[in-house]
This record gives structure tokens, sequence and C-alpha cells, in this order.
């Protein structure tokens, strides 16, 4: 059955918007689409699924595409692609890899790696249902281009074990056995290497640049690591409309853009127990690190909502990129909240980015790229 709703690029107020192209990953191809909805670019990256889902994708400045496969019990891999889909370099982690992928400006990579949990700290956890379970968070890694894990840290190593989501989830649901409260302890769906900032310019060491920020899903909670003692430094959970539900995508807004030094957040709303005013109800917040004050919030009641995925993006002009992922919507809002751009995905997609056309040589408006 075919819809009767429209998809492709459905507003599009060009004075007002941030041009560039989005980069869409959704099962085995991603996309450049230019603002007016045309595939600038595509690889055909995976169309049968014989590497696995793609959990990232990020277009890196020397025009190389940079993917995170892995899914249903096949081995998760780093992968850098050339623009015709050739595969140039690789890397598969010893422990199962998801969601994210961070490249440095040093070549280095930050990823994020399924830890389960010893025995030692499994008898800790009091709750009897859980203790009798494997329970796994994870182990952040950055690895330099020969694969060389040159910094690890584990969660179970410097967080209660006890602190978890109050809410049960049913094990035989369609995300799988073990994508629930119960086993999946923190899910951990974002990582990011701080960039330089105002805040350690004033000398705020919390936020030394290369400090590691993580989001996790389960826990409401998104922190700063600090790389060199593996101390949390700086925690939020928020208190809008009851605090964040299943965030996505938190990231510090980087030097040149309006609102750097602040982090960006996808709020999904998606855990009950938080506040009945916030469950079905999604929010990006735009935080203030150094009195976890709000500096911006988008927010459209009930008609704007994703339980799952999402994220989110600060633009050059001010403006702020958001993908709704449930919805399939993506769309480009003012400071005002005026929506002054909107694209309806044919696919699936769990985030999306837009990259300006200055970002790699390779971007040339004249004609598509070889």
């Amino acid at each position: 059955m075919k819809t009767i709703f429209p998809t492709g690029t459905t507003i599009y107020k060009s004075d007002r918007c941030c041009d560039g192209y989005n980069l869409i990953s959704g099962t085995g191809v991603v996309k450049l689409v230019d603002m007016d909805g045309t595939i600038f670019h595509q690889w055909n990256i995976d169309t049968n699924q014989y590497i696995g889902f793609i959990h990232r994708a990020r277009l890196l400045a020397n025009g190389r595409l940079m993917l995170l496969f892995g899914h249903n019990g096949m081995e998760s891999r780093v992968v850098e692609f050339d623009c015709k889909g050739k595969e140039t370099w690789s890397y598969r982690p010893t422990n199962f890899a998801h969601h994210d992928v961070w490249p440095t400006d040093k070549g280095t990579i930050f990823l994020m790696c399924h830890a389960y949990l010893p025995d030692a700290y499994r008898e800790r956890i009091t709750d009897p249902v859980r203790r009798a379970v494997s329970v796994f968070g994870d182990e952040l890694i950055e690895v330099d281009r020969t694969g060389n894990v040159i910094w690890r840290w584990v969660q179970h190593e410097h967080m209660d074990v006890n602190w978890c989501n109050p809410i049960p989830a049913n094990r035989d649901w369609i995300g799988g056995p073990d994508n629930n409260t119960i086993s999946d302890w923190t899910h951990t769906n974002t990582i990011q290497a701080l960039p330089e900032n105002k805040w350690h310019d004033a000398g705020d060491q919390r936020f030394k640049p290369g400090n590691v920020l993580q989001s996790l899903r389960q826990l409401d909670t998104i922190n700063i690591i600090d790389k060199a003692s593996g101390e949390i430094v700086w925690s939020y959970t928020g208190d809008y409309n009851g605090g964040m539900s299943g965030q996505h995508e938190p990231h510090m807004i980087e030097k040149g853009l309006p609102g750097a030094g602040n982090i960006l957040v996808f709020d999904n709303g998606a855990s009950p127990y938080k506040d009945l005013a916030h469950a079905g109800c999604s929010y990006v917040l735009e935080i203030n690190p150094s009195d976890n004050s709000l500096a911006w919030v988008y927010d459209d009641g009930q008609r704007f909502y994703s339980r799952f995925t999402a994220n989110c993006q600060r633009l050059p002009n001010g403006n702020t990129l958001i993908l709704e992922a449930a919805c399939r919507r993506l769309f480009e809002v003012t400071p005002d909240k005026e929506i002054v751009w909107e694209h309806i995905l044919t696919d699936p997609a769990q985030r999306v980015y837009r990259y300006p056309k200055k970002h790699c040589k390779l971007f040339d408006n004249t004609k598509k790229l070889p």
C-alpha cells in the first residue's frame, strides 16, 4: 500500500536556511542529499546486509566516508570508503562496538563496546532479577590507525552498578532479549572527545579538550570523563518537564558556531516514570554546562516526538537541524523556532548530519561526485 503523504523536501525557505548536503544513512545505503531533496551522491555499501546494520556514518574532511557496522550477531567493524565505495581502511574491535564512532583531528577514533560485568561486580547488584542475568555496560576506547587501543575506560569500574533504570523491559520484545533495562545497563549511545571551548579557556578543567562526553540512555544522564584521571567530572540529568528521558546525541558545540561551548542534546521523552508531561514529548535542549542552565529549548508539545534514536545539530547560521527519527522527519528551525526547511525521508535513519559545501574538496556545485 502506498502512502498519500509527501516525501522529500516539503518546506524550503532558501533565504533562511543553512545551505549544505545532508548525510543520510539507511539500510546498506548512504546518501548525500541537497536542500532540494536531490541525491547528490550515493554509496551503495551493503544493500544485501552482508556486513550488517549501519550504526553511524560520518563524512571526513578528506572526503572519505567512515561507517560503523554490526548487528544481530555479526562482527562490528569501523570501515572507511572512498567516494566510489572502495574500502580504504577498517578496524575490528575485540568487543562489540555500537551506536557511535568519533574520529578525532589527530586521526584516532573513539568507540563504545559492550563490556559484561565480571562476577565480582555482578555480585554487588542488590536486585536479584538483575543479578541473575548477564548484565553489560560499555567500555570506551580510543584506537589509533594501526588498531592499538591507546585509552580505555570501563563503566563498571567507575560507576555504581546499582544505579539503574527502575523500569524493567520485557525480554521478549522486538528489540531482543538483551536490549532492555535489565541486561543492557547503560545503553551508551553517544561519545565525543570535547573540542576546544571557552569554559576551558577560562580555566575550568572539567571541560579540557579531549575529555570524553558520553550519553547513558538507560540512566537518562550525560556526563564528562576526565580522560587523564578517569573521574566523572560533570553530569547532567536536567529538570525540564521532569528531566531528560532516553536522550540521544549530546555534543559540545564547536568554536565558530553560535552557542559554542554549550551542549546540545535530543531529549526523547521515552520513559514514563519521569513526568507525565514529558512522556510522549521530545525536546532539543541547549545546556550551558558551566551552571547546567538552559540556553535554548525546542519544544512543540506532542507534535514533536521520537521515542528512540534521533539527533540534532547546530548550524553555522544559528539554526538547528533536527531529526525526528520515528517520523522520518528532518527539519531546520531558527532560534525563534520557525521551521524553514523540512525533508521527509523515504527510508528510516537513526542520525543525519548536514555538511557545508566547503567541508571537503570533493564537494563541487557544478557536478556530482564520480
